[in-house]
């Protein structure tokens, strides 16, 4: 009767241990603060401060369009247990209706420019006609650094050295990369530019060039032919040798208008989202290739 009752304490020990040690590592897992972000340019900054330190997830996957991705309830829930929710604002993520208690949204601390010149064949489609487009603005990307690295090292101090160390470190990158753009577009024979969407606008106000697009600030516009003939003539006219299109981008537009003017097609990178192997290249680098893009394309010296 002692064995049997000793062995049902025994098993009753263990049982409870077993208990309370899947109840602390749930309770653990629970507790693991993580960053939510839906563009490859937060992803990029939120990755460069925390330096694996807090994980980031990035809410929209590689390779998908940003302006037409849906997230679902089980992201969404996610969103909500995350400790700050970013996102860039300006409409550019439409299926943002509310505020959240954990967002950031990132155009309250940059630079929005409301008369960023385009030299559109279509409509606007950002937020009251404001280009959403305000990463591809580098001044941008270092007030975006700053913000981030302030509210993350408030959030973690424990890696408060650690993040404006990374803050630093990013922000000398940056200013560089404004040098190198300054620098390549300062002496060009063109100073325009045609492009299917017009992703564009912050690059062309900083560096003084202009923007030619089929559709307006959304890529999911319809082209009408009135549009089409319209850039076609202008390519035509002023003699323009390269039509740019976007990575997620269908190029057929682009296409048919270089099939009718002679002219040759490339690609055009305006870093909303990229795809995996783009995002391990970084925005320094693929800011760097469409540099060198926008430089053959206006015969830059």
């Amino acid at each position: 009767m002692k064995k049997a009752l000793i062995l049902v304490v025994l098993l009753l020990v263990v049982f409870i241990g077993e208990m309370l040690m899947f109840e602390n590592n749930n309770h653990s897992k629970e507790q693991i603060p993580y960053v939510t972000v839906t563009s490859f340019p937060l992803f990029e900054i939120a990755t460069k401060l925390l330096n694996d330190k807090v994980d980031v997830h990035k809410l929209i996957p590689f390779g998908v369009e940003m302006h037409t991705y849906t997230p679902s309830v089980k992201t969404m829930t996610e969103v909500h247990k995350a400790k700050f929710f970013i996102y860039n604002g300006l409409g550019i993520e439409p299926w943002i209706k509310k505020e959240y208690i954990n967002g950031l949204d990132m155009s309250r601390f940059i630079q929005v420019n409301k008369e960023v010149e385009t030299h559109e064949h279509g409509h606007n489609h950002g937020k009251e006609g404001i280009d959403p487009h305000y990463w591809l603005d580098i001044g941008n990307m270092i007030r975006m650094t700053d913000t981030l690295a302030e509210k993350f090292a408030l959030s973690f101090p424990q890696y408060e050295e650690l993040i404006k160390q990374n803050a630093k470190n990013y922000i000398n990158e940056l200013t560089s990369l404004q040098l190198a753009y300054k620098n390549a577009l300062s002496l060009c024979k063109r100073d325009e530019i045609v492009v299917n969407h017009n992703a564009f606008g912050y690059l062309a106000h900083e560096y003084g060039f202009s923007v030619h697009s089929v559709t307006g600030l959304s890529p999911d516009e319809q082209v009408s032919a009135k549009n089409l003939t319209e850039i076609t003539d202008l390519v035509k006219e002023e003699g323009i040798e390269t039509i740019f299109f976007e990575s997620f981008i269908s190029p057929k537009v682009s296409e048919t208008i270089a099939k009718e003017t002679g002219a040759k097609v490339q690609s055009l990178q305006p870093l909303a989202n990229v795809t995996e192997a783009e995002a391990d290249k970084g925005y320094i680098i693929l800011m760097q290739e469409n540099l060198e893009k926008l430089s053959a394309a206006m015969e830059c010296i």
